[in-house]
């Protein structure tokens, strides 16, 4: 049985692509950098196009049950953004300077009211 962290970086070369290239990352680019848990895992990968160095975070999901002993139980992978989401957003606009400010000046007086901010009176859940 693969270990866990090999799961991982199978998961992740099945799901991630390196964000300016648009290729897939290969086993030998992947790095586990740090385990903070059983759950999570800090990595990073080299893309093989461009070699641009991304750092990912791998959050694993705790199975169902917990009746089953540890090193038998399957690594359930979590995707951020699924293939529809990261479409819109690559189609999207980069941040520029320009937003970065106008976002500081929204936070400046921003007084933390989510629910006014978002449309909510408090009575949805």
């Amino acid at each position: 049985m693969a270990s866990t962290a090999d799961q991982i970086i199978r998961v992740l070369l099945q799901q991630a692509r390196c964000a300016d290239f648009d290729c897939a990352y290969r086993a030998e680019d992947v790095h586990v950098l740090r385990q903070r848990s059983d759950r999570v895992w800090d990595l990073a990968a080299v893309c093989n196009g461009c070699y641009t160095m991304s750092l990912i975070r791998a959050i694993v999901q705790a199975p169902e049950s917990a009746r089953v002993p540890s090193r038998q139980r399957p690594v359930l992978a979590t995707a951020e953004l699924t293939r529809a989401e990261r479409r819109h957003f690559d189609a999207l606009d980069p941040i520029d300077a320009d937003d970065v400010l106008d976002l500081h000046a929204f936070l400046s007086g921003f007084d933390g009211d989510f629910r006014g901010l978002f449309g909510r009176d408090g009575d949805e859940p």
